[in-house]
């Protein structure tokens, strides 16, 4: 007797703390959607300067050059020196293949590649920032995105947004299933097969752009996904 009295116990304490998502007999697992939209403030853009001569040393001090006259010409247009970061450079060497019968390739030269990103913040001067990158020398310019300076307030609401679209239809089919929807057990990214807890939310994000165009929309749009674990009573 004494014995099945502690095997009884022994059971029930671990009942009694078992985390409540081994518990729950059933769950229901669904994906929810949640955007919002906001008038951009900045545009991103990288643009691209390139050098090319016999020796590196010619080539970096040429980069050297177009990098300040880029600096000046995009602060001439507005832009704080802060805004402009370079990304990459790439140096290459270049080759004469041209002898044949075997012999190897001659060096004749370097290439060099280097890229800057620009944040732009007054949208109006945008065609004026990039009309002062191509006369600063910059032969390929691309306009990344536009966003929001709140982008992560914006992110935080579509994701709760996400999230009460997800309970909406979760409690539907717990209500068809016969019962009642429970606590959040899981919120995970929708491409994702790892979970993580209900404080850490997690969800893909998208963003898109709406106006006559994609150059200069007139609002953008956060788009979170979520996928939502709930236990069901």
């Amino acid at each position: 007797m004494k014995t099945t009295s502690r095997l009884s116990f022994a059971l029930l304490a671990f009942i009694l703390f078992m985390p409540a998502a081994l518990l729950a007999q059933r769950s229901i697992t669904v994906t929810g959607v949640g955007s919002v939209t906001a008038k951009p403030d900045y545009a991103t853009v990288t643009l691209m300067l390139t050098s090319q001569n016999n020796t590196a040393q010619t080539v970096f001090a040429q980069s050297d050059e177009s990098a300040s006259r880029l600096m000046k010409s995009l602060g001439d247009a507005g832009v704080s020196p802060e805004d402009i970061e370079q990304r990459t450079f790439a140096l290459n060497p270049t080759y004469d293949y041209s002898g044949g019968g075997g012999a190897a390739p001659k060096l004749i030269g370097y290439h060099m590649m280097a890229t800057y990103q620009v944040k732009v913040r007054n949208l109006k001067t945008l065609p004026v920032v990039l009309d002062a990158g191509t006369q600063a020398g910059a032969n390929n310019i691309t306009i990344e995105g536009y966003d929001a300076a709140n982008k992560e307030k914006l992110k935080n609401q579509a994701t709760k947004l996400a999230i009460d679209n997800a309970r909406e239809e979760a409690g539907r089919l717990a209500k068809e299933m016969g019962g009642a929807l429970g606590e959040i057990l899981s919120v995970s990214d929708s491409e994702s097969a790892g979970s993580a807890a209900a404080g850490g939310l997690m969800g893909r994000e998208e963003e898109e752009r709406r106006g006559p165009g994609m150059i200069n929309p007139k609002e953008i749009k956060k788009k979170v996904e979520v996928r939502v674990t709930f236990s069901v009573k």
